[in-house]
């Protein structure tokens, strides 16, 4: 009988690695999932399909498992990241167990009973729904009431109430500034791209024509790291401490040495030797990560890597399988990038590359007043992160408007120029500290959001807790943890499109379609009353 289960094992894993067409063989390695599945997983080894999102960063402290907080970033009233946040939490429900999470806006236990006990199933998901559509609701709320009383996840709001109101006023002081300043950047942009094309050098000019394709996405990612490696490699500048720069440099150049048709076949011969020899207990965990690979819940990297240890361990000779363990490197590399530190990284070595293309000062006095115009309409947009606001700070004296006066009219009186600033630019002295502001009460929420999931965690004796949060935050979130040796990881949700976000609308007082609907019609009644 264990001979015959063995065999049948074997070929259902030919079943789901190959994509042989066999309804039985996917039903059977998901009964054997489901199986495993009845005990709450690893939670570092945490997967989530490509579709809903991925994970960026994982931080295991000293203590493990003891606390640890899984950060979902939050982009406020879009569809797609909402939906997805729910299908993301309710898999850390059931396969991690999870039972309470964290919700940035809010304070308290959030009351959903009311609303998770009607008893239709079909009216609480469509509703929910619509809510969502329309930003009035969270995709964690939404998942909470449309799942129904019984569902086992509670919502806390972990905000300070008095920052967060503070940081609400902090932004309605900024509205009415807004466009008045937008037209100011614009007359500061068309003056400072002017003066380039007589201050800067050649090299200048060429390195400037280089960064605009590739913020335009004229240029792609990788042919932009090779021109800034070229650059790099020219003057002599050391790539220590770029190590997501590295990673992306050396995937490009082990690319062009893969022959990926042949790492295919390897694989497939690798995989047809290793169900000969394994054990009952490797066929099913090599059928677990088979079925999680072909359902997009891991990486190709992941699940290839699984699969050489599993060569290594049952000393398989792994020589005749050289392009596709040079894959497996290769994918390992890409999948270590972390792309909110590749585009820090790429900012400082801009910096440090034009450094050595500067021939005198007024060329670095104009980047460094371009990079403050963009950084402070970052700012007005509320597109700024942390590196932004640490810059303007660093430099905020020399952004003031008198320094960008003096610096364009000085050039325009030198190269006989026709360009007019307009006389009241000065206002934006008066409008930027309003944004600034915004910012930096911002930042005092951080530290009371971990410390009031902490507390929650504490009082409800859970391991595990979700943390539902703007991606602005992650960054002083994640240096938080670290500094308190909490253990978290951080995962994003995958958005298909920007579009129909009205989060800033709602914020300063815009209706759902509904509202104004209801609005309409009692106005209606009244008229006819």
């Amino acid at each position: 009988m264990q001979e015959v289960k063995g065999k049948l094992a074997k070929l259902f894993i030919l079943i789901v690695v190959f994509g042989l067409s066999a309804g039985e063989g996917i039903s059977f390695a998901q009964d054997v999932a489901e199986e495993e599945s009845q005990k709450p997983k690893d939670i570092f080894n945490m997967v989530i399909p490509s579709d809903w999102g991925r994970v960026r960063d994982v931080y295991k402290g000293s203590k493990g498992q003891k606390q640890v907080i899984v950060h979902i970033q939050d982009a406020h009233c879009n569809y797609d990241a909402q939906t997805n946040i729910g299908n993301i939490l309710n898999k850390l429900v059931e396969e991690y167990g999870l039972s309470i999470a964290g919700i940035e806006g809010a304070t308290g236990k959030l009351e959903t009973e009311e609303f998770s006990s009607f008893p239709e199933d079909d009216i609480r998901y469509q509703a929910a729904d619509y809510f969502v559509r329309q930003g009035k609701m969270s995709g964690a709320e939404a998942l909470v009431i449309s799942r129904g009383v019984e569902y086992p996840l509670e919502l806390y709001g972990i905000e300070d109430g008095v920052l967060y109101l503070d940081n609400f006023k902090a932004y309605q002081t900024s509205l009415p500034f807004k466009n008045e300043a937008k037209v100011f950047f614009i007359n500061l942009k068309y003056a400072l791209t002017r003066l380039k094309m007589f201050l800067y050098n050649t090299d200048l000019l060429e390195f400037d024509v280089q960064k605009n394709e590739f913020e335009k996405k004229v240029l792609s990612l990788n042919d932009y790291i090779i021109f800034l490696s070229g650059e790099m490699a020219k003057y002599n500048i050391n790539k220590t401490g770029y190590e997501n720069l590295s990673r992306l440099i050396k995937v490009n150049k082990t690319e062009d040495k893969i022959d990926f048709a042949k790492a295919e076949e390897e694989r497939t011969k690798l995989l047809t030797e290793l169900t000969g020899i394994l054990s009952e207990d490797d066929i099913k965990a090599l059928l677990d990560q088979g079925v999680d690979y072909r359902n997009g819940n891991i990486t190709a990297a992941r699940y290839l890597e699984f699969v050489r240890e599993l060569a290594q361990n049952n000393e398989m000779n792994l020589e005749d399988y050289k392009n596709l363990d040079q894959y497996i490197d290769y994918s390992e590399t890409y999948d270590k990038i972390n792309s909110a530190l590749l585009f820090d990284e790429i900012w400082q070595i801009e910096d440090a590359i034009k450094t050595n293309l500067y021939t005198d000062d007024e060329q670095a006095k104009l980047d460094l007043l371009i990079r403050g115009m963009e950084t402070m309409e970052r700012l007005v947009d509320i597109k700024m992160v942390n590196r932004d606001l640490s810059f303007y700070q660093e430099h905020s004296d020399e952004f003031k408007t008198d320094s960008y006066y003096t610096f364009i009219t000085k050039q325009v009186e030198r190269f006989k120029l026709d360009i007019n600033l307009p006389s009241d630019i000065s206002y934006l002295d008066v409008y930027i500290p309003a944004w600034v502001n915004f910012y930096k009460v911002a930042g005092k929420r951080d530290e009371a959001m971990i410390d009031n999931t902490i507390k929650v965690m504490v009082e409800k004796d859970r391991k595990i807790m979700a943390m539902v949060t703007g991606g602005f935050h992650t960054r002083e979130l994640t240096r938080i943890m670290r500094d308190r040796d909490v253990s978290y990881i951080v995962v994003t949700p995958h958005i298909k499109s920007n579009e129909g976000n009205r989060y800033f609308d709602l914020l300063t007082g815009g209706k759902t379609d509904l509202e104004n609907f209801v609005e309409a019609m009692s106005e209606e009644v009244t008229l006819k009353e």
